[in-house]
This record gives C-alpha cells, structure tokens and sequence, in this order.
C-alpha cells in the first residue's frame, strides 16, 4: 500500500527594503511535499544591493510554521538612521520625491524650519533629510537647530505682531508620515505642548501667515502646527 503523500506547511518569503520596510514585491508563497526539499532565491532588485535574510533559506518541507525574510538597500545608500531634529533652511531648498530622485512643488523658501525624522548618507559622501512624504533635502544650506522656536527673539516678535486671521468651520487633514507625530505648539514659535498623529482629522479655528514664509494653523485653545503638515478640506 502506497503511502499517501501530504502537504508541508507553506513557507512564505518577504522581500524587504531594510530601510523603508517596504515590501519590493508582493511576498511569495512557497509550497512542497514532506520531506521535499526547498530552496529560496535571492532575488535581485533594479537600484538595489543585497543586504541580509533572516530564516532558513534552504531546508525540507515539514509542518512547522517558516518564513524567510530578504533585506536589501538602496545601492547607493550607505547608512539610514532615525533622527528627531530640526533644519533651518538658509537659502532655498529644492524639494525631492526621493534621495537623488526628481523635484517636486517650488523650493522651500529660506528663513523657514522644517522637521526632519530620517537621514540618509550616501557613498558618494551626500546627506538627504526626509521631512515629509516623499519630500527630501538635500543638506546643503542647511544648518540643524535644537529647539527652533523656543529662543528664538526674531521670530517671536514677528508672531506677536502678526495677528491671528480667525476661521470658522475649516477642516483639515494632519499629512505627515505613518505612524508619525507632528509637533503641536503654545502658539506660532512657542514651546511644544504636544503632538497628533498623522492621518487625524483636525478642526482650524485660525490661521496665521508669517510674510509668506511659513502657515501656522490653530487647532484647539493654544495648539499651533506648521501649514505645512496640514491638508485643508477644499470642500468646505
């Protein structure tokens, strides 16, 4: 009598951009029969080196649950890291849809303080700041500040001679990065007193505007945040 053939457990297979996390193409399943033998293929990527893989890449089929993880980077990044800083911008600032890639909108204006969350030093020696979604810089006629707005004489004088344009009714979108937090200030260039979240839906009871240069909107009772970071609802 032959011996009925049975099914491993499936091994699923991630192909990971180390850096982003995302996913460089769709995670592949990989099925075979106990005691099959496997073997996973590193794959590669236009524009990208390969990094490292977390589990088995080569066993036999059985029915324990596997996943094999690949990393790899972008090949002409040479190190990414986590930041929380600010950047002063001391002349304009050409804005990118990614590090090296293609400009996007007018250039930031000088004068104006952005935040940066990610840093990306290349092996050609540059180093990129992501402020946004799909919005990069590259660290050329920038200078990073600690606490921007707190100490900061100049600006706060303009604040207080600015007045505050009061808003009814106006929605809006905080449009940072997930899973990240956008600061919120006492007022425009004050202290912070706290964060919201990306993606929360705020209501806008004020706007200022400071020569142009930057918006501040006013989202609760002493609560600023840069306009930057905020998507106005176009049908209100």
């Amino acid at each position: 009598m032959l011996e009925k053939l049975k099914n491993g457990n499936p091994i699923w297979i991630y192909y990971i951009d180390i850096d982003t996390g995302e996913n460089l193409m769709v995670p592949q399943l990989m099925k075979g029969i106990i005691p099959c033998k496997y073997h996973v293929e590193k794959k590669e990527f236009p524009r990208y080196t390969f990094v490292k893989s977390e589990g088995q890449m080569d066993g036999t089929f059985d029915m324990k649950r596997k996943e094999v993880r690949l990393y790899y980077r972008k090949d002409n990044w040479k190190d990414m890291t986590d930041v929380d800083l600010y950047l002063h911008l001391d002349k304009p600032a050409p804005v990118y849809d990614m590090v090296d890639g293609m400009p996007v909108g007018d250039p930031a204006l000088p004068g104006i303080v952005v935040k940066a969350f990610r840093k990306v030093v290349t092996k050609d020696g540059q180093t990129w700041y992501d402020i946004g979604a799909d919005q990069w810089v590259k660290y050329d006629g920038i200078r990073v500040v600690n606490e921007p707005f707190q100490n900061d004489h100049y600006h706060s004088v303009i604040a207080d001679q600015l007045t505050i344009l009061p808003l009814k009714n106006v929605k809006g979108k905080i449009d940072y990065l997930p899973g990240k937090e956008v600061d919120v200030f006492d007022k425009p260039y004050g202290q912070k007193v706290g964060s919201v979240a990306d993606g929360k839906e705020v209501e806008i009871s004020g706007q200022l505007n400071d020569n142009g240069e930057i918006t501040w909107y006013e989202i609760g009772d002493h609560q600023f945040v840069t306009g930057n970071y905020v998507i106005i609802d176009e049908d209100e």
